[in-house]
């Protein structure tokens, strides 16, 4: 989206859409989605809340563009060779990206609608994998969940204890034994 033009602001140097959505993932990495606000987003900026709309949009628009930005390739096809490699690969991905921005998942899992093409493609990346392993029906269904419901858990995990440092190193392992299990 190019840059708006509108009232100057209140610091007298020139606001990007990116600059507001930079600040707006910094407030949310830092406070959750509580503290992400228009009139929290433009103190921190030195704007006011309506030069923060005028770049972001609404609320969900901003979020949204957000997930666009910090799931960016998360639905990337990988070159592994076999379905489980290239289902390893693609949860992988997701949960150190999910690990990085855990507010920001939150706030998809509240609000599906904030999902995008990214992850949208990411879904259909999986379930293309899991058939291809063969899986079909009720039982692919139940695969589909437990990979992205343990994913998501441990990124929560390891967002809540940053002191414990949990890696992809740690979250692979209980995926291989699921994908295993195929």
């Amino acid at each position: 989206m190019p840059p708006r033009k509108g009232r100057p602001p209140k610091s007298g140097r020139t606001l990007s859409r990116q600059d507001v959505l930079e600040k707006a993932l910094q407030l949310l990495d830092e406070g959750g989605s509580k503290a992400l606000t228009f009139k929290a987003l433009a103190d921190a900026l030195g704007v006011t809340p309506m030069a923060v709309a005028h770049h972001a949009g609404t609320r969900d628009e901003m979020i949204a563009s957000l997930v666009a930005s910090a799931f960016e390739g998360a639905d990337t096809p990988s070159n592994a060779e076999t379905p489980k490699q290239r289902l390893r690969e693609l949860m992988a991905r997701y949960c150190a990206r999910a690990t990085r921005h855990p507010e920001l998942t939150k706030c998809i899992l509240e609000n599906p609608s904030l999902i995008g093409p990214t992850l949208t493609g990411l879904t259909r990346q999986i379930e293309a994998e899991i058939t291809a392993a063969g899986m079909t029906g009720e039982d692919a269904r139940t695969l589909l969940c437990l990979i992205v419901d343990y994913t998501h858990g441990f990124a929560f995990a390891a967002a809540a204890a940053p002191d414990q440092a949990l890696s992809i190193d740690d979250f692979t392992p209980a995926l291989d034994w699921v994908l295993n299990r195929m």
